[in-house]
């Protein structure tokens, strides 16, 4: 795969001048601004062949609406946008053995392959679930249960209601789980080997009236209640964090572990067998994804100099080799291509996330001087890391 994006007419290498790490970084003169996908939804196929990415075209649009679906096809060296591939927040998930994409908007969930096929609705969000209120959106990011038989949602209705549920892949039926009517919840996922169990995250909100920020509730220690799981049928049950922070969680691939960021003691491990909390990459950090092994893991950073956070911050993207404990920058700097006071709209974080059978890193660099799609090779990454 690598060759082929070395020798593509639609990257640009980029070699870190710290690290030494190279990055090859989408260039393309028609679409102005494209990212990585949200880091719990890789977005390469198994086989190297199509990537997929978001793609924005500035002043319009924003991070929850207005952004498209582009399309890379590296046996062709073609890229494609599909300006008719609309979605919300960060929903689409592709289905990596077959390159089709699932996303949802305000209709519901649509499925499009890797060709020029108009999208297919596939899951018509049901009338009788509007009677919660208004809809806002359907999913925060969808997810694949156990076979892909089915994904999450976690839509946003009302004032600040949430309604947690699933859907099947193969009828378009909706299944509610929970509905929470005191404090928005979101970025639901369901868990990838055990039927029926979900993990999400009580979510900080502003009052649709009032603008008032809502932060995320604390327990009789100070810690966050942010991280829940629950299995169909049953009531939610929280995870209390190791210490005060808890952010960005995701499902280990074998479904055992949730792993979360916390911004001052790095990522950390929940083993929902035994209950046990640990350090497992003490590097601040920001969002983080593992290999399917938990051998390796890749993470954004913020506030490297010192500047509060801000959407669209100065940032920095790490790989840490979990059997060493060595850690490497794939970008020592993603520049700052915002300010405070005029922030990104379109949710830029970098994300990383594992693609391509954890051979590749894809994420969303500003290294060439605009919001851009990267992809990195790990083989580099261990060899940087090794003992």
């Amino acid at each position: 795969m690598f060759e082929k994006i070395a020798n593509s007419k639609h990257f640009k290498k980029y070699t870190d001048p710290q690290s030494g790490v190279v990055t090859y970084v989408f260039d393309n003169d028609y679409v102005p601004h494209t990212q990585s996908f949200y880091f719990t939804n890789p977005s390469v196929s198994d086989d190297g062949r199509y990537i997929w990415m978001y793609c924005a075209f500035p002043p319009a649009g924003d991070a929850g609406v207005g952004r498209s679906l582009g399309l890379i096809d590296l046996e062709t060296d073609t890229f494609t946008h599909f300006p008719n591939c609309m979605f919300h927040d960060a929903t689409p998930l592709v289905d990596t053995e077959t390159a089709i994409v699932y996303y949802t908007d305000g209709q519901g969930m649509w499925k499009k392959t890797p060709d020029m096929q108009p999208p297919e609705l596939i899951a018509p969000y049901p009338k009788e679930m509007r009677c919660h209120g208004a809809l806002r959106k359907i999913a925060t990011h969808l997810t694949y249960g156990p076979g892909k038989k089915k994904v999450c949602f976690d839509a946003c209705v009302g004032p600040m209601h949430a309604v947690i549920g699933d859907i099947d892949m193969e009828t378009g039926e909706y299944r509610e789980w929970y509905k929470y009517t005191e404090h928005f919840h979101n970025h639901a996922q369901l868990n990838p080997v055990k039927p029926d169990v979900m993990l999400f995250a009580q979510e900080e909100y502003a009052d649709l009236f009032t603008s008032e920020m809502h932060w995320i509730t604390e327990d009789e220690n100070g810690k966050l209640n942010r991280l829940w799981t629950m299995k169909y049928g049953e009531e939610p049950k929280k995870i209390t964090p190791l210490f005060k922070e808890a952010r960005h969680e995701w499902w280990s691939a074998d479904g055992e572990i949730v792993y979360y960021v916390d911004w001052d003691n790095g990522t950390i491990s929940y083993d929902t067998r035994t209950g046990e909390l640990k350090v497992i990459d003490p590097n601040g950090t920001w969002h983080a994804h593992s290999s399917k092994d938990d051998k390796y893991f890749v993470a954004d950073e913020n506030e490297i100099d010192g500047t509060k956070w801000y959407r669209g911050c100065l940032s920095r993207v790490h790989f840490f080799n979990a059997e060493t404990g060595k850690a490497v920058n794939i970008v020592s700097e993603n520049p700052a291509l915002f300010t405070r006071e005029k922030q990104s709209r379109y949710h830029t974080d970098p994300h990383p996330q594992f693609v391509v059978g954890d051979t590749a890193v894809a994420f969303t660099a500003t290294v060439t001087g605009k919001v851009s799609f990267a992809i990195t090779e790990v083989k580099q990454l261990v060899e940087k890391t090794k003992r």
